[in-house]
């Protein structure tokens, strides 16, 4: 009984780690530090590393729940705060514009679409995330994110509603957090390559 009881509670932890979120987890961790060491702006390596850990933490807390953690999106925040003070304390206010507007951006969409939709469509944790990936790329780095996000998602959902996985319709919850997670990353580690330093 002892041996059957041990092979059932295996088999049930092989069946948990093949989950979705798991194997999600599994494939970007490492990608995210090899992206990293290659694509680092200088001076940023083990930062960005957190950053990139705590984005694959929302990501993955987000598609099992729907939700992105006030927690994590302020630790979020705070490195960033922490990657201005180290590498460029002079382009505070850059950076400090972009959290203020990739969260206002944000929340003034889900309101003007709660406003005529009558129900929500993106939830303020979307909004919070986006302001601390802005304090991160700052002001100019914030409409890459939105738009590799957006079509992140949508190349995503119509995977997902082509394969049958889940029907798609208006009011069909998508968790937009790995979007903009995956964007910001992107876009991060993107911004010496595209002048988005050159902007300021």
């Amino acid at each position: 009984m002892p041996f059957v009881a041990l092979r059932l509670n295996r088999a049930e932890l092989f069946e948990l780690s093949m989950k979705p979120v798991h194997v999600l987890v599994a494939i970007t961790l490492p990608l995210m530090v090899l992206s990293a060491w290659l694509f680092a702006p200088p001076g940023t390596i083990l930062l960005s590393l957190s950053f990139g850990a705590l984005l694959i933490a929302l990501a993955a807390v987000d598609m099992v729940t729907l939700r992105l953690p006030d927690a994590l999106n302020f630790t979020v925040l705070i490195f960033g705060v922490i990657m201005v003070a180290l590498t460029r304390p002079d382009l505070w206010p850059h950076h400090l514009i972009g959290a203020a507007v990739g969260y206002g951006a944000l929340v003034a969409l889900e309101l003007a679409y709660k406003r005529l939709r009558g129900r929500d469509g993106l939830g303020r944790g979307d909004a919070k995330l986006l302001g601390a990936i802005g304090m991160w790329v700052a002001w100019p780095g914030l409409a890459p994110v939105l738009l590799v996000a957006s079509l992140t998602g949508l190349v995503a959902a119509l995977i997902a509603g082509l394969a049958g996985k889940r029907p798609m319709a208006s009011d069909t919850a998508i968790a937009f957090g790995p979007f903009i997670a995956l964007a910001g990353w992107i876009v991060w580690l993107a911004s010496p390559h595209l002048g988005l330093l050159q902007l300021y």
